[in-house]
């Protein structure tokens, strides 16, 4: 049996003055996370009403494949820029498909 996918819905906010730094990370996440072998979608969204706010939807392989993800250089340098950047801890869920 093979195992079910997990999607992750993540959020964040980013303190103002920090927004430029923050998406250019981001970009950089998404483009090489879309590149992993165990990856099926890797999205970041802006909110319409409030720029501040992004949202991460990914689906991953399985629970292995998104710690895998957590170890590459290009998640650890979006966590690096988040250091100083975010203006709350960031929410993540993981989930699978009912």
């Amino acid at each position: 049996m093979t195992a079910q996918p997990i999607t992750v819905i993540a959020s964040l906010r980013v303190l103002p003055g920090h927004e430029t730094a923050a998406l250019g990370a981001i970009r950089q996440c998404v483009a090489l996370s879309r590149q992993e072998a165990t990856n099926l979608s890797y999205q970041c969204h802006r909110d319409i009403n409030d720029p501040a706010i992004f949202v991460f939807v990914e689906r991953w392989t399985s629970p292995e494949a998104l710690a895998a993800h957590e170890e590459t250089p290009h998640f650890q340098a979006m966590k690096a820029a988040f250091a100083t950047a975010l203006a709350a801890p960031l929410q993540v869920h993981i989930t699978r498909e009912l």
